[in-house]
């Protein structure tokens, strides 16, 4: 709720109440000048007894002041003026005061504001044909009667104030909805915009958090999008955003919303969902949105042959503490599907959030900074975007089948995601040059690892990964660098790190050359075993890469 609506609430409040103390202030004077006029005609010693024969009315009174206590306090208002207009036909049935009655007019107006005319009016006719009853029951049915014919008139000012008013509150709040809508949806898609996702963002957060709930956050775009629209013009591609909005807003659900971000560029917001339910959702969506234009011949020509969305998604507080980077998890993960592979759903991941529980207080700068250089990496060698997470899984993979413990396994994927910080200090032009680098170039090159040891110095929980960072490009026979080790010597880490990082840079498509297959990959390792590499770990990764990826018994298999 915006701080204009939510003001608009609370001034709304502030005379639903008012007028509720009003209309009993009003009906306490009554009360009163109804038992001073009884009183005036009576000696002293008398009043005594006239209040304790008319107990009822002290009763009554009582009752009026406990109930609007309550009612202000739990702010029953509504159910206040109900209770108002009983005691309202008590008074007069009780005592036949009839001047009372006009009291009725506030309840049936506020009726009529609150719900709408149809209530105000139903209850401005039912408290006409109960005065009608009345006046025939205390004065019988001869005519000509004043009181009856006084109520008949009545009830018809009642009806028309409640249709007066509640058509007037009617149309106020078709004005108020219509113009909502203009501020929080987007035109062409008829999903939230922008401008309310950030407020309605904050709003569930600030919910979430005091129930201790979670809040999924997804966020994607429609691939090649821009290709479409330059090939089949604008209008073609509104009309495919108008169809993903409405397919958005029928799988949405309250309270969760679907707004358009920008472009071609979607969130989803779902409260009260892990990143499991989250998950389940994203691929749900993505295969209904898919099967909706599978049969659009226009999708064929885009480089995929169909229409594909990428998704990036995160939660809260399985990625987040605070829930206040949400948003840049998501699109962080948006953003390395879009660069790894597109037409994917990615959970967001990043292993240096498990260490910040290990962290000091001092170290946690230093963490932040770390993901911030591996960022600025990923900008500058944009072929390979997604390098580190790859040779992470790898490696992970690799030290599993070497029956590590989880200790170890945590060490090494550490130091293949950090492997090469030591970028941060190579100039851009080095790491995306075509051709072959200089010698003072492969020189500055060959330094990285050793950067990136020292950077991760001043990290003490990383101290152990160091020598994994420094040595994952030195060679089993010594012809490595930066410092020549040879066999055993090397880390296991390094050694792991070695072959993970080898294999996905022969399988990475590059500017100047085709990645290789993982069969061509595989017998290329198998080669270098004993050379390159650790010829163990070179058996095992083989046979993981057939297993695991099913490529088929390679040319290159164990057995040979």
């Amino acid at each position: 709720m915006n701080d204009w609506q939510t003001k608009r609430e609370e001034n709304l409040k502030e005379v639903r109440i008012t007028t509720y103390i009003l209309c009993f202030m009003v009906f306490t004077l009554a009360i009163l000048m109804t038992a001073w006029n009884a009183s005036l005609a009576l000696s002293i010693e008398d009043i005594f007894a006239f209040y304790l024969e008319n107990f009822i009315l002290i009763m009554c009174f009582a009752l009026i002041l406990l109930a609007c206590i309550i009612v202000i306090k739990l702010n029953f208002i509504y159910s206040g003026f109900m209770f108002l207009c009983l005691l309202i036909f008590a008074f007069i049935g009780y005592y036949n005061i009839t001047y009372v009655k006009e009291m009725l007019i506030i309840p049936v107006a506020y009726i009529a504001f609150i719900k709408n005319k149809f209530f105000g009016c139903c209850l401005a006719v039912i408290s006409g044909i109960l005065l009608c009853f009345r006046d025939f029951w205390t004065y019988g049915s001869t005519f000509p009667n004043p009181n009856l014919e006084s109520d008949i008139i009545f009830t018809g000012v009642m009806f028309i104030c409640a249709w007066l008013i509640g058509s007037i509150a009617s149309i106020e709040l078709d004005s108020r909805n219509h113009l909502l809508a203009l501020a929080n949806k987007d035109g062409l898609t008829a999903t939230y915009n922008h401008r309310y996702f950030h407020v309605y963002f904050k709003q569930t957060l600030a919910e979430v958090k005091r129930s201790n709930g979670s809040l999924s956050l997804l966020i994607f775009d429609i691939d090649y999008f821009k290709y479409y629209n330059d090939t089949f013009g604008h209008p073609a591609g509104d009309a495919v955003l108008k169809d993903l909005g409405q397919i958005l807003l029928q799988q949405v659900q309250q309270p969760g919303i679907a707004a358009r971000y920008g472009g071609d560029e979607f969130c989803i917001l779902l409260p009260g969902n892990d990143s499991k339910a989250a998950l389940q959702f994203a691929r749900k969506l993505k295969k209904t949105i898919e099967d909706h234009f599978a049969e659009n011949d226009q999708f064929k020509q885009l480089p995929t042959g169909k229409l594909g969305i990428t998704l990036g998604l995160a939660s809260y507080p399985e990625h987040t503490k605070t829930g206040d980077d949400l948003l840049d998890l998501a699109d962080h993960a948006l953003y390395k599907a879009k660069k790894t592979s597109k037409n994917k759903i990615e959970l967001y991941f990043n292993v240096l959030d498990s260490l910040k529980g290990m962290c000091d207080q001092s170290e946690m700068g230093l963490l932040s900074s770390t993901k911030t250089l591996l960022s600025i990496i990923n900008a500058k060698d944009r072929y390979t975007y997604g390098h580190s997470e790859r040779v992470l899984e790898y490696a992970t993979k690799l030290a599993q089948r070497c029956g590590l413990d989880e200790e170890e396994v945590r060490l090494i994927q550490y130091g293949a995601y950090l492997h090469d910080i030591g970028k941060i200090e190579v100039d851009v032009n080095i790491l995306n040059k075509t051709d072959n680098l200089s010698e003072m170039e492969w020189e500055v090159l060959k330094q990285h690892p050793y950067w990136g040891s020292e950077f991760l110095r001043s990290i003490k929980s990383l101290e152990i990964v160091r020598p994994y960072v420094h040595y994952h490009h030195e060679n089993y026979d010594g012809t490595g660098y930066p410092v020549g080790m040879k066999g055993n010597d090397i880390p296991l880490g390094a050694r792991i790190i070695r072959i993970a990082d080898s294999f996905d840079a022969m399988t990475t498509d590059r500017p100047y050359k085709k990645g290789k297959s993982y069969l061509e990959a595989c017998s290329e390792i198998t080669v270098l075993a004993g050379k390159h590499y650790d010829p163990e770990l070179s058996k095992i990764f083989v046979l993981m890469i057939e297993t695991d990826y099913q490529i088929g018994h390679a040319a290159c298999s164990v057995e040979q």
